[in-house]
């Protein structure tokens, strides 16, 4: 690793970075929390920083970034640089080159139109992803980026011009995976596509004017699955190739369900089968119903909740109540381990655009309040929960409140649980079962079971394992541990949170015992 720190910053050079790196669309080393840049005067204070980081997450949505500073190149330990959504973006600088360390480079939906001639002097980078309307062309040299283990290059139908792919490809020995789609303009791949021995996946979608194939892929050794989609000038291909069991040819995506199981695949589905076996677990399965008038103390989505008028009502950061999301009569559940058999457990959330969810600091009940009462008075009143003047409405379930039901059930893990690639690959050593280690789960397992399982832990239920349309947050160290879940609500029946997402909420095992809902982990995301 290249640890190289003698360098030195000019005052703006400082100051474009402190500026660059404080901004909200910008994550650094998988975490929003951020040093407080005014306090970094000295000099090697600041190279210090910068020295600490590992990972840099661009989104450039909200108001968009056209550039990066040049001087980027001070983070000389970064590892992983992902720009997202950097719509604006339309060229990288050259000193991008100096970031020695760079192992994964993720250009996702930017207008990059080329890259910087500099980006072959990443010799450490294993990972090349670029999907960008706008691309044009690829640096001829790209070959000299020997150590690339996964490349794919994206564009859109119709607006992408990039036409051929550099000869210098055929140097990348270490390729293992490479995708190529949305590139009207192709119509040949480099006839040296036969010298990329390590090649073990090869999927090229929707380039409808790629005509021919060169015959030199067929004796590829490690070739395990060659696909091809929506290619429909594609008429010229070499009888050998046609003959590989690994080679498969469709109109469109929909037709992949029906191809036969790689060796890699039906190895990975007795992975998949044991998982199965061993993370199953009891959850109680909610069934909503929309109602009109439902008793105080029952258990719902959203309407009026069970309160003392006597206690403080929860408010959040500005004072304003907060609506009913969920409330449960625990009495009324099938029994789960450690979960309390009487009272009433209630989740509120701010009546704001974001569900009173803080997403820098998910634990923060600033905005929304898990409430557990231990026993209920029978004599309060509707009335007297109203006189209080709360909300009735929310994001995700408007001015609507439902009716539950519960019933017992069982569930393994999904793959959006943080822990499911790492319990993937302890499974499969158990089995004494070997993959490569670049091979990536979506090419493991088949498609139909890959969605699957991907989808097998949505809907609305309290225990077992939770659904993400984006990530796992319990990634992070610090809320590993929230892995009892208390109540998962979906968009479902009428159920909206923000573009068709899912919101969650976790407690700690100890917690849970102790009755302390103090520390909860709320998360909500959508897609």
């Amino acid at each position: 690793m290249n640890t190289q720190q003698d360098f030195e910053l000019t005052a703006e050079e400082i100051d474009e970075l402190k500026k660059f790196l404080a901004r909200q669309d910008i994550t650094i080393n998988n975490t929003d929390k951020k040093p407080d840049f005014s306090a970094l005067n000295e000099l090697s204070e600041i190279k210090q920083y910068l020295s600490t980081i590992k990972t840099l997450f661009v989104y450039g949505v909200k108001d968009g970034i056209s550039k990066l500073p040049n001087s980027i190149q001070y983070l000389t330990q970064l590892e992983d640089l992902t720009l997202y959504c950097c719509r604006s973006l339309t060229t990288l600088p050259e000193t991008i080159g100096q970031l020695k360390n760079l192992r994964r480079l993720d250009i996702n939906l930017c207008d990059i139109k080329k890259l910087p001639n500099s980006i072959v002097a990443l010799k450490e980078l294993t990972e090349l992803h670029i999907i960008s309307p706008d691309l044009s062309e690829l640096p001829e040299n790209i070959g000299e980026l020997n150590k690339i283990k996964k490349l794919s290059i994206s564009g859109r139908m119709g607006t992408t011009t990039l036409n051929h792919l550099p000869d210098s490809i055929k140097n990348l020995t270490d390729l293992k995976k490479l995708h190529i789609s949305g590139l009207p303009y192709l119509t040949a791949l480099p006839d040296s596509m036969g010298e990329l021995t390590a090649l073990k996946y090869l999927e090229i979608w929707q380039c409808k004017n790629l005509s021919s194939l060169p015959a030199s892929i067929a004796q590829l050794p490690k070739l395990r699955k060659f696909e091809i989609i929506e290619c429909h000038s594609l008429n010229d291909i070499p009888e050998n190739i046609q003959q590989l069991t690994c080679f498969a040819c469709y109109a469109n995506r929909s037709e992949r369900l029906e191809r036969p199981l790689t060796g890699e695949q039906k190895q990975a589905k007795k992975v998949l089968s044991q998982i199965k076996k061993d993370t199953a677990t009891p959850i109680i399965k909610i069934k909503p119903k929309k109602a009109k008038k439902l008793p105080l103390t029952a258990s719902k989505f959203g309407g009026v909740p069970y309160w003392l008028p006597e206690m403080p009502y929860p408010v959040d950061k500005n004072g304003e109540k907060l609506a009913l999301l969920a409330q449960i009569d625990l009495a009324e559940l099938p029994p789960l381990p450690d979960f309390p058999t009487t009272g009433l457990l209630q989740f509120f959330i701010s009546n704001d655009d974001v569900a009173g969810l803080d997403f820098d600091n998910p634990l923060s009940q600033k905005g929304w309040r898990v409430i557990y009462h231990a026993s209920v008075n029978p004599n309060i009143s509707e009335k007297e929960v109203l006189n209080l003047a709360i909300p009735l409405e929310n994001m995700p379930l408007g001015d609507t409140q439902y009716q539950l039901s519960f019933d017992l059930g069982t569930q393994s893990m999904g793959l959006g649980d943080y822990r499911f690639e790492k319990l993937f690959k302890t499974t499969a050593e158990k089995l004494k079962i070997e993959f490569d280690e670049d091979d990536e789960l979506l090419d493991l397992i088949e498609e139909e079971a890959y969605d699957k399982l991907h989808n097998s832990t949505a809907g609305h239920h309290i225990g077992g394992y939770a659904f993400f349309t984006q990530d796992d947050p319990r990634s992070e160290e610090q809320l590993a541990e929230h892995n009892i879940l208390l109540l998962q609500i979906d968009s479902k029946n009428g159920i909206l949170w923000g573009d068709a997402g899912v919101g969650n909420f976790f407690i700690t095992a100890d917690d849970l015992k102790k009755r302390d809902f103090s520390k909860v982990l709320y998360n909500w995301d959508c897609a």
